[in-house]
């Protein structure tokens, strides 16, 4: 309440408090500091993340060693299908993995998985993918031979069309069991087209193995 005296205007105590109160009170110190220090804790917090996963990354690169037979198979093969070798393709084919089919340590089996990355955008015609398909048998499986190794079959694999972030290209596969690799090295006369002839007719087949332009395995 307000009271005239004099012509003087009398506050009551309540009212000097309340302006007090919307004038605005001094933040205490240690809530000011609060904001800094959690974006300081967040960034240490997101630094260390950051470490962990580089250190996971750099294990796991080192921890895949490749056996000294997929490496003899990646050299014959960048040595018989890289650029300036007369191949068309921009890369050599790679291998991607080498499958233990039977884990026998004396006498193992093995699967070799071999990338060709074409870099193109439409599927490979059936005679040119065989022509690869036959090159890369024809530099690989002597090196089985050389390392007294058994392969029970050879998958190529083939990458092709638009790929990036928002679009996977496609990964399909030829199959080829030993016994028509074998046929293929120690015959002269048996060519390219042959080894697709006889991989058109066992696809599909429950007793071969052998497999036509089928998805890449995972």
């Amino acid at each position: 309440m307000a009271a005239r005296a004099g012509g003087t205007r009398y506050h009551a105590p309540f009212e000097r408090t309340r302006r007090g109160a919307r004038s605005g009170a001094k933040t205490p110190r240690g809530m000011e500091a609060n904001g800094p220090t959690m974006r300081t804790a967040l960034a240490a917090s997101l630094l260390a993340v950051a470490l962990v996963a580089a250190v996971l990354i750099v294990r796991s690169g080192r921890s895949r060693r490749r056996s000294p037979l997929e490496e003899a198979i990646g050299d014959r093969l960048a040595a018989s299908m890289g650029p300036g070798t007369g191949s068309h393709l921009e890369r050599a084919p790679k291998v991607r993995r080498l499958e233990v089919l039977e884990e026998d340590a004396s006498n193992p089996v093995y699967t070799p998985q071999i990338r060709v990355e074409l870099g193109t955008t439409d599927a490979p015609g059936m005679k040119l993918a065989f022509e690869c398909v036959a090159s890369a048998l024809e530099a690989m499986h002597p090196v089985v031979e050389e390392h007294d190794e058994r392969v029970a079959h050879y998958d190529i694999e083939f990458t092709f069309g638009p790929d990036g972030l928002l679009v996977d290209g496609e990964c399909r596969r030829v199959t080829v069991p030993a016994e028509f690799v074998e046929k293929l090295v120690e015959n002269d006369r048996y060519r390219a087209f042959d080894l697709r002839r006889d991989v058109e007719r066992a696809d599909g087949d429950d007793e071969s193995v052998a497999a036509l332009w089928r998805p890449c395995r995972s």
